[in-house]
């Protein structure tokens, strides 16, 4: 009996110290199992940030292509013409020539001319500096029997009358003067375009106050008008025709009209103007 007893004990001796080294293994299984979940978590969470991280940004993938169109505007013939000198691997395009020699003819008679290869690819690199914006076509081949002006490139398909929307001439004609080598920049404040041509020597530039469909009227000296202001605020003054034959007209009047006279830039073209 006394030993059953003695028996009995040490089972429940042996019971109440096993339960708390159980609990304490329960909690250090629990512990591990934790960690490790946390582990696989933040291994998931770096995986996502890296792929993230490799990812191009939407501003890289709207770049525009290399040889993206620029846009022209034909103002006298109402057509329009998107302007590619390769195609998207930098490959001619079939039939482009053709394309821009209708599109530049003449707008008088419809005649059309062989159009510069350079100046085409001068006027595409005008149009993505001013990416975005339009570029107007005034005039670019003129035939031989409407051009007033014997030496005038464009009756050799080698000049362009043009402007941008939104920029001014005075940015666009010293773009072209700064940035271009043997060519041409006729400048006419009176007007609503740029002159633009290529040649062989050596560039040239000159100032046109005359107003549209007048007689030209070539400023002596461009670069001394340009830092003067002139350039840009000199109004050329037009006379009454009925004036030159009122035989009684004063003296004072006659004085008034010589000194207008004297203000008024020569007829004549400087030298490698249009």
């Amino acid at each position: 009996m006394r030993l059953q007893c003695c028996h009995t004990l040490a089972l429940l001796v042996g019971l109440l110290w096993a339960a708390p080294l159980t609990a304490l293994a329960g909690q250090g299984g629990g512990q591990v199992s934790s960690n490790k979940a946390k582990q696989r978590s933040a291994t998931r969470s770096g995986r996502a940030s890296l792929l993230h991280s490799r990812r191009p940004s939407a501003k890289k993938t709207q770049r525009r292509p290399r040889w993206a169109p620029v846009e022209l505007f034909h103002v006298n013939r109402r057509e329009s013409l998107h302007l590619r000198i390769a195609d998207s691997r930098g490959r001619a395009i079939k039939g482009n020539q053709k394309r821009l020699d209708k599109f530049f003819r003449c707008h008088h008679t419809n005649s059309q001319h062989r159009m510069d290869p350079r100046l085409m690819r001068l006027i595409y690199e005008v149009g993505r500096h001013y990416d975005g914006k339009r570029l107007e076509v005034i005039s670019g081949y003129r035939d031989p029997g409407v051009a007033k002006n014997p030496k005038s490139p464009h009756k050799q398909g080698l000049a362009c009358d043009f402007r941008v929307i939104g920029v001014s001439n005075q940015e666009l004609r010293d773009y072209l003067r700064k940035t271009y080598d043997h060519v041409g920049v006729g400048y006419y404040p009176n007007s609503s375009f740029v002159h633009f041509d290529v040649r062989t020597g050596s560039s040239a530039f000159w100032i046109d106050y005359s107003a549209p469909g007048g007689n030209s009227m070539y400023s002596e000296n461009p670069s001394d008008d340009l830092r003067s202001g002139r350039a840009d605020t000199f109004k050329p003054t037009t006379i009454d025709p009925a004036w030159a034959k009122d035989n009684e007209a004063s003296s004072e009047s006659e004085e008034a009209a010589g000194s207008e006279a004297t203000l008024s830039p020569p007829s004549s073209p400087p030298s490698g103007a249009q």
